[in-house]
């Protein structure tokens, strides 16, 4: 329980500075007014990654003694499902005529930020588990 703790304050903290930084840039840049009328925002997919991430968390922690040996494979599952997840939450901008690169590319930079954390917890828990 302490590991799940510590990782998802981590977590929070890392998206707190990431999310403060890109918002800030946003504003500096002036491309902020691009999210209007497009039914995402900033905070939204922040959020919605910020869950999914937790939600790895716990299940890779909690699952790290019943199933030591097949980790990994718990591991690619969730992130399987991550993925189709994050699919299917931004497959309304896939599917527009006109899609907006700009949503694109702001929620691959927050699913690959992460995408990133998550490898690092599974690395984690994967090599403390190998030095027992």
């Amino acid at each position: 329980m302490n590991k799940i703790i510590s990782f998802t304050i981590q977590l929070v903290v890392l998206a707190a500075l990431v999310f403060g930084v890109h918002y800030i840039l946003q504003q500096v840049l002036g491309i902020s007014e691009n999210w209007n009328n497009t039914g995402y925002n900033l905070t939204l997919i922040y959020v919605f990654q910020l869950i999914l991430s937790i939600i790895m968390i716990v299940v890779v922690v909690g699952s790290s003694k019943s199933f030591a040996n097949s980790l990994g494979y718990v591991f690619l599952v969730l992130l399987t499902l991550k993925c189709v997840g994050n699919y299917f939450f931004i497959q309304p901008v896939l599917n527009t005529e006109n899609s907006n690169e700009f949503i694109k590319h702001n929620f691959l930079i927050v699913f690959l930020i992460f995408l990133i954390f998550d490898v690092y917890v599974a690395y984690r828990i994967l090599n403390q588990e190998n030095t027992k």
